[in-house]
């Protein structure tokens, strides 16, 4: 048989174009079988035709369980959308449920972990000066974002479920679609793994890199902290109430909330730097402990009695990054003032 010969497609046997054919261990396979397979598999290349064929029957059995689907919950997101029927315990992931699309159906119990990942691109800002580039001194950068939900489970055909929850990069100027892909991320990890199996109660799929406390969800801390969640200790490990994120460049704009180099973004609540939180105390000490009754945070020492809100220096900064900036640490990237 020639190089170019047409080949004869193992599953429904018809001629497969000059361009249409996808390789399977022991046989061929047509584009268009190719299609109904599911868009999570990833082991076309070394399925067997027996195996394809045996995919194609569950797909064909999935199409019912599309039909039968009662959506419940929906959390809509740039790219795709996830639906959930509590009534019989499933999940899915599309664009549109219909059998046309047919998307697999999945039990919430197939959940093994449910995070995303933050991907942060860096790029410095230059000037003209005589004709020439200079570069800012210090260095100034501008950062872009990219967002993906990465889903495991435990079914038959596929082991993962991961997708963009953003369209193009996020800048990091545009703060309010940066929040809107966070908090897409929060509610689907949210309703994904309210508990998971293995983990202590509220838990689920979290790499602290050294442990994890109770009544949290899928986070994964890779080299640094993402912003925008309450309840945090920075030495005693994660607390609770807060979702599943992989962070792989530190901190990210855009997120109210942490500052790794010490200091605290405008937002938080309930965050002690050295040492535990009080019952029923709200706010932060940076260098202390918090006092009962009183809210606010004290940048340099411990909270004053009656005070509210955060002493700060109230002349503007910039920041190396470029942020303009009013108090001791950078709003963006978390630099501290220089003094």
């Amino acid at each position: 048989m020639g190089l170019f010969d047409k080949k004869i497609c193992d599953i429904c046997g018809e001629k497969i174009g000059l361009l249409g054919n996808r390789k399977l261990d022991d046989g061929n396979l047509c584009k268009d079988c190719a299609k109904k397979l599911s868009p999570w598999f990833e082991e076309r290349r070394h399925s067997t035709v027996e195996d394809i064929k045996r995919q194609l029957e569950y797909r064909e059995k999935n199409k019912k369980a599309v039909m039968d689907f009662c959506i419940t919950r929906q959390i809509n997101t740039r790219n795709y959308n996830v639906f959930i029927d509590d009534n019989k315990g499933n999940f899915t992931v599309a664009r549109k449920l219909d059998v046309n699309e047919n998307p697999d159906i999945v039990p919430l119990s197939a959940i093994v972990q449910c995070r995303v990942d933050v991907d942060q691109q860096q790029q410095e800002e230059t000037y003209t000066k005589d004709g020439e580039t200079v570069s800012y001194q210090p260095p100034v950068y501008k950062y872009e974002f990219d967002y993906t939900m990465r889903i495991k489970v435990r079914t038959q055909w596929f082991d993962d479920m991961d997708f963009r929850l953003n369209t193009f990069s996020i800048s990091s100027d545009n703060r309010r679609e940066l929040m809107e892909v966070e908090q897409n991320a929060y509610q689907i990890i949210a309703a994904l793994t309210p508990n998971t199996a293995g983990m202590q109660s509220g838990m689920s799929g979290m790499n602290m890199n050294g442990g994890m406390q109770s009544g949290m969800s899928g986070m994964n801390m890779n080299g640094g902290m993402q912003s925008g969640m309450p309840g945090m200790n920075m030495n005693g490990g994660m607390q609770s109430g807060m979702p599943g994120m992989n962070m792989n460049g530190g901190m990210q704009p855009g997120m109210s909330g942490m500052n790794m180099n010490g200091g605290m973004q405008p937002g938080m609540s309930g965050m002690n730097m050295n040492g535990g939180m009080q019952p029923g105390m709200s706010g932060m000490n940076m260098n202390g402990g918090m006092q009962p009754g009183m809210s606010g945070m004290n940048m340099n020492g411990g909270m004053q009695p009656g005070m509210s809100g955060m002493q700060q220096n109230s002349s503007s900064w910039k920041c190396q990054c470029g942020a303009e900036n009013t108090g001791r640490f950078c709003e963006y990237c978390g630099q501290p003032r220089p003094f």
